[in-house]
């Protein structure tokens, strides 16, 4: 459906705002038919559609029914979470969804939405939807004659908006987009330097995704040149600035001719009814002459009545209704011919005690006025929350004529305020608390147990292959094997106990008013059994095992942090002792821990001092026995320890996020290596370069590619990236437009360490994959006379496969002229292994030696 915002640039909206009658159904706004699409539609599609057709949402469907919507914010937040083009949206839109009958009015859509915060709505008949409305198609001025002349009257300086956000011209999309979904805003003012500066909107965005762009700097998508006005220009110059231009923004510019502010439409709109409420507030309590904006006539008194979007209410003296506005019907459900001559307690809840309105009327004699919430209840019974203003209007010598009230139905932003009370306190895939109740829980429970001279206990949950859960079923897969976790696991402890979800596949759980240690023991032992039974998703059983660590107050600490911080320790002493375990803190366990954190602070030291270095390994074809790549390995020239191999440290890269910077110097070195190699003259065929799923699902992984590409002007066919079998067979789109994204680069693939996973051939044939590397453990034990053994019939499995799907096949791990016979007696095309070369630095590959015998 075309964003109606998108009529608020022009000639017909400005009719509009003329013509819209609150009272008519929703459906008579509708102007487009409803753009939609699959679940399963990838974010560059859904943003080439949005494009297309010059709309700011489109509405998600799954199996035929309206699940979610995707709208210009969801896509800022795709490109600032560095989500691939690929990606589907069925795990990224915004859901559920919010939705509006068609029969409902134009006021009470508006009225809803006001409060709500949302930006968008569904519209649907008979259960279908039929289109989308936008907060921008219904917040307009209800009194024309009053919002022009309060347009002409005050300054664009009067908005009050904030001093814009500022990104350079060479700055990355991806961390502008971030920096505007973190600050809510939907625009950027993007500096060039000497040159006029230009602006990037969501709409921006969005379409830079359709362009695939946005991979590249603001400069290249930003609009330019940004419109301005000075602060002094009025807001009337303003409006027909952007209805003119076309835009949905101006910047603003101070006496010293800097932009000070971005204004946009929805500003200039807001203010004027926020301006229109306040005289409409006035006119009820008689005092229509307090600024010079008030019409003084009666008639014109009435009309803003009769327009508002908030319900009014006049009683005489005694409380008895005299009138009431359409608004007030709307809301009530009460029709003024209904409601007249009856008392306002029709209207009470029952919900507030005879204190409360006591305690109002007592507001209304002595100030004049009351304040505050309270609870009604419709024509129809259902109950409602409403923000209610009082006033008494008296005559000069003080004797109350009549009381004048004002409300507005805030039920659904009471109900968004609850929601983010809830998100704030906890996490929102599995309901469970969050780190931060969390330590306030733990607070309480060792105050609680210093009182009555008991235990607490903190148990430190760390899900065991869960990264391969999430490799091979994607994300959603994951995401049902950690709800299903955490209901086990509430399951498992007494409603006074807490769960919580840390982040990522951690849980943590304290356990209150505990005796005896054994009672903690034979909690962690259940979950061990119940933790570790399978999920199903689903056509798949996704299976993971928790390691536990557990720390007691006062035995080990009595400080909450220290002591989740040493159940974090124990936890992994238990991961260290083979997972699917508990093991319980002591001292041991802080020393072990000691050690592996002194050993996460000298891999950030490396990295910070260049400690790391490529070491290379040929690859050979056996016909001919040329060289036709070389492998990069990394190493760690440590100070003290001398050169340390990756199985001792590339685990805790991975745990604590370092892998990602490693891996990309890495890819950096090995392309500039191989640069050297082409300009001395020397062959090598490819250099071959692992990639972790970490690091290759990171937000900047293509950029950096890209970067170490360039730097080294190493043709794209000259670089192999090796990805493990678990990653490559992930049928999530995120992976597979990643795959396709470096083919179309010119880059070759190959899945390393093949067979040790569950691959569908189905779903090899149609990746852009060119090498299998067929894992070292199938050569074990192998040989040219013990062919018929079940891994030598793997490996003759493997390599007639790739034959057939015409693909290269490199034996890894050659140790033995045994072993290479028999490889040659099945065909394998290529080997790589000490036999024929240990990895080594560059300088002593023997790459002049390519054509020797071995």
């Amino acid at each position: 459906m075309a964003d109606i915002s998108t009529d608020s640039f022009g000639f017909e909206v400005t009719q509009r705002m003329r013509s819209i009658n609150y009272d008519v159904p929703i459906e008579q706004i509708l102007t487009a038919a409803l753009l939609s699409c699959p679940a399963q539609t990838s974010v560059r599609e859904a943003a080439r559609r949005m494009t297309a057709h010059d709309c700011s949402a489109i509405v998600v469907q799954d199996n035929g029914i309206a699940a979610g919507i995707w709208t210009e914010r969801d896509a800022l937040s795709a490109v600032a979470n560095g989500f691939g083009p690929e990606r589907a949206l069925d795990g990224i839109m915004s859901s559920p969804l919010i939705t509006a009958d068609a029969s409902l009015t134009a006021g009470e859509v508006t009225a809803r939405l006001g409060c709500s915060g949302v930006r968008h709505v569904v519209v649907v008949k008979n259960g279908m939807p039929i289109g989308v409305l936008s907060q921008s198609d219904l917040i307009v001025s209800p009194s024309i004659d009053f919002s022009h002349f309060l347009l002409r009257l005050k300054p664009i300086e009067s908005l009050g908006v904030p001093s814009p956000l500022v990104a350079r011209w060479d700055a990355s999309v991806q961390e502008t987009a971030a920096l505007m979904l973190s600050s809510g805003v939907d625009a950027v003012v993007v500096d060039y330097g000497d040159s006029p500066s230009g602006i990037l909107t969501e709409r921006d965005i969005v379409a830079s995704i359709a362009q695939d762009t946005h991979r590249g700097t603001v400069g290249d998508i930003a609009g330019r040149p940004l419109e301005t006005l000075a602060a002094t220009e009025s807001l009337y110059a303003a409006q027909q600035c952007i209805l003119k231009g076309r835009t949905r923004h101006i910047g603003m510019l101070d006496r010293e001719g800097r932009c000070s502010g971005l204004v946009g439409f929805a500003d200039i709109l807001q203010f004027v009814r926020t301006e229109y409420l306040e005289e409409l507030r006035n006119v009820l309590l008689g005092r229509a002459e307090t600024t010079a904006a008030s019409p003084s006539s009666t008639d014109l008194a009435d009309r803003v009545i009769e327009s508002a979007l908030e319900g009014i209410v006049v009683t005489d003296k005694n409380g008895i209704i005299e009138r009431v506005n359409p608004a007030f019907s709307r809301i009530t459900g009460y029709t003024q011919k209904e409601i007249v001559g009856r008392n306002p307690s029709l209207l009470s809840s029952g919900r507030q005690s005879a204190q409360f309105y006591r305690d109002l009327w007592q507001s209304l004699t002595s100030v004049g006025q009351w304040q505050g919430e309270i609870w009604n209840r419709r024509k129809g019974g259902e109950l409602y929350l409403e923000y209610l203003t009082i006033a008494s209007i008296r005559d000069d010598d003080g004797n109350v004529l009549h009381y004048a009230g004002i409300f507005s139905d805030v039920t659904q932003r009471r109900q968004t305020e609850e929601r983010l009370k809830h998100r704030a306190t906890h996490d929102a895939l599995t309901g469970l608390l969050n780190r931060s109740v969390l330590d306030e829980r733990l607070k309480r429970a060792i105050a609680h147990a210093a009182r009555t001279r008991k235990k607490v206990a903190v148990l430190y949950i760390d899900l065991d292959g869960f990264k391969l859960v999430n490799d091979t079923l994607g994300h959603l897969g994951g995401d049902e094997v950690l709800r299903v976790v955490a209901q086990r696991l509430t399951q498992q402890v007494r409603s006074s106990d807490t769960v919580a979800r840390l982040g990522g596949d951690e849980f943590a759980l304290v356990i209150e008013q505990v005796d005896e240690i054994r009672d903690v023991v034979r909690i962690a032992h259940s979950l061990l059994d119940v933790v570790a039974a399978p999920v199903d998703y689903k056509e798949h059983q996704a299976c993971v095992t928790p390691s536990i660590g557990i720390s007691v107050y006062p035995d080990d600490a009595a400080d909450p942090r220290q002591l989740v911080s040493l159940a974090d320790l124990a936890m992994y002493a238990a991961k260290n002792n083979g997972k699917n375990n508990f093991q319980l803190f002591n001292r041991n366990v802080e020393s072990s821990a000691l050690a592996q954190l002194q050993m996460l602070t000298d891999l950030r030291h490396a990295l910070d001092h260049g400690q790391f270095c490529l070491y290379y390994q040929p690859q050979w074809k056996l016909a001919g026995n040329a060289i036709v790549g070389v492998e990069a390995l990394l190493r760690w020239r440590h100070p003290e320890r001398g050169i340390i191999e990756p199985p001792e440290f590339i685990a805790l890269a991975e745990q604590s996020g370092l892998i990602t910077p490693i891996g990309a110097w890495g890819l950096r070195e090995a392309c500039a290596q191989a640069r050297r190699w082409l300009d001395s003259g020397l062959e090598f065929g490819r250099v071959c370069v692992n990639i972790s799923a970490r690091q290759c699902l990171a937000p900047g992984f293509l950029s950096d590619l890209d970067a170490a590409l360039e730097d080294s002007q190493l043709p794209p066919e000259r670089l192999q990236l090796e990805i493990v079998e678990s990653v490559a067979m992930n049928e999530q789109a995120e992976i597979v437009g990643l795959l396709h994204e470096l083919a179309r680069r010119g880059i070759c693939l190959a899945i390393d360490d093949f067979g040790t996973g569950y691959t569908s051939l189905a779903y090899l044939k149609d990746l852009p994959v060119s090498t299998l590397k067929i894992d070292r453990s199938f050569l074990q034990k192998t040989t040219a006379k013990d062919g018929r053994a079940m891994n030598g019939a793997v490996i003759k499995a493997i390599v007639a496969m790739g034959h057939a799907l015409e693909m290269n096949v490199v034996m890894e791990g050659v140790e033995t002229r045994e072993q290479l016979e028999f490889l040659r007696a099945v065909g394998c095309p290529e080997i790589q292994g000490f036999l024929l070369g240990r990895p080594g630095p560059p300088e002593r590959m023997p790459l002049s030696e390519a054509s020797s015998e071995t």
